[in-house]
């Protein structure tokens, strides 16, 4: 029977409201959460007092746009109660035929940027030559030229901006990404081929970059690496902060600049888990220390966090676990990164990440209380629900 003509009764459920569990009877009418009967009754779901909590999301990530092992991708984010993923680039000729597994009431719901904004011979240019020499876009592209647009958008001053506008439109992104790395090199770095791939966009140009695209009404994420990145990101009022800055470098932010961030309604993904490709390294440690030190900042302030990993193999629960191991936050704040916070800068648009009347009926039940026990809370899962159709993967 199609949702939008059953209604599902929700009974002895705890669902928690974001502040606490409370026992509640739910009704799911039009794939929407009511608190109130919403007409005759065709399922009855007992939910034998387990406890309700809103999907997890992952923030960033790359691995939805190649068919490669995409099932197994798919039923990873879907069996860990992950329902919203947000892909930071993709190329938009390889992910089309893909689209039908996606943005679906019984699939996982995407949001991209396709190319993201960069600089010549800026990230990720490199890459993008890389993998094309691999082979693995035969029968898209041959030669790193045309990509432009598809998988990167060079953006050298405000002529190429303007001039390139509307194409970037034309691909449809959800939201821009601009590519900012080491900026405070950017002079030094920005004509040396020994830096190719790692560099970025002029940091003059973000703020025309960030008017240009609330213009258009696309929100802007930022790919930083450096704290002075982040200073130029937050300045420049981005709407998110793809990286925790500083992962592999131990350098701290600047308390002015994470005022900034939480003055501007910045939300930051995380991604800290990243750091685990220093191991072995002499400063790992200190590197552990330092991003310790700046969530511990950011949090501080009331800067908003989100859960991301970016890690083509993980799908956000590596990154929690990490979260939960570095001891800085609580179970509850935990669980609103990992849900309402991580939800809505994918979807800022839509009424999900919170139990609420109205919003979408999209939650998990799991069989202990988060905020007691969080931990390994994806494996408590014993009933998924989107949009009033309970999931089967």
């Amino acid at each position: 029977m199609n949702s939008k003509n059953r209604v599902i009764q929700c009974i002895n459920g705890n669902w928690y409201n974001g502040e606490i569990f409370e026992k509640k009877t739910v009704w799911l009418k039009n794939g929407l959460i009511h608190f109130e009967n919403r007409g005759k009754v065709d399922t009855i779901i007992d939910l034998s007092a387990k406890f309700v909590i809103p999907p997890f999301a992952e923030a960033h990530n790359h691995n939805l746009e190649s068919d490669y092992k995409l099932e197994e991708r798919i039923n990873s984010y879907l069996s860990n109660g992950v329902f919203y993923v947000k892909l930071l680039s993709s190329i938009k000729k390889r992910i089309t035929p893909l689209m039908h597994h996606y943005n679906k009431y019984d699939g996982l719901d995407i949001s991209m940027a396709h190319a993201p904004l960069t600089a010549s011979g800026g990230h990720p240019i490199a890459l993008r030559k890389k993998f094309l020499e691999y082979g693995r876009f035969k029968d898209l592209f041959n030669s790193i030229e045309e990509i432009e647009y598809h998988g990167y958008v060079i953006i050298n001053d405000l002529e190429d901006l303007n001039k390139k506008w509307d194409k970037i439109l034309s691909f449809s992104p959800n939201f821009i990404k601009l590519n900012l790395l080491y900026s405070e090199e950017y002079d030094e770095r920005k004509n040396d081929t020994t830096f190719f791939g790692k560099k970025g966009l002029d940091p003059k140009l973000i703020p025309d970059i960030v008017k240009k695209a609330h213009a258009s009404n696309l929100r802007v994420s930022a790919h930083v690496a450096t704290a002075y990145d982040f200073h130029v990101a937050v300045s420049s009022k981005v709407d998110e902060i793809a990286h925790l800055p500083e992962i592999h470098n131990g350098k701290r932010i600047d308390l002015d600049d994470a005022i900034l961030a939480k003055k501007n309604d910045i939300t930051v993904v995380t991604t800290v888990s990243l750091v685990k490709k220093n191991k072995g390294k002499e400063n790992y440690k200190a590197l552990i220390e330092n991003v310790s030190f700046n969530l511990k900042l950011l949090k501080k302030v009331g800067v908003k966090l989100a859960i991301g990993s970016d890690i083509y193999t993980d799908n956000s629960v590596q990154e929690f676990n990490f979260l939960y191991e570095l001891d800085i936050f609580s179970n509850q704040e935990l669980l609103k990164m990992w849900t309402e916070n991580a939800s809505n800068t994918i979807f800022p648009n839509r009424k999900i990440g919170k139990l609420k009347e109205g919003f979408e009926g999209s939650f998990l039940v799991v069989d202990k209380n988060p905020l007691l026990d969080i931990f390994n809370i994806n494996k408590s899962i014993v009933l998924k629900v989107k949009e009033g159709f309970i999931l089967k993967k």
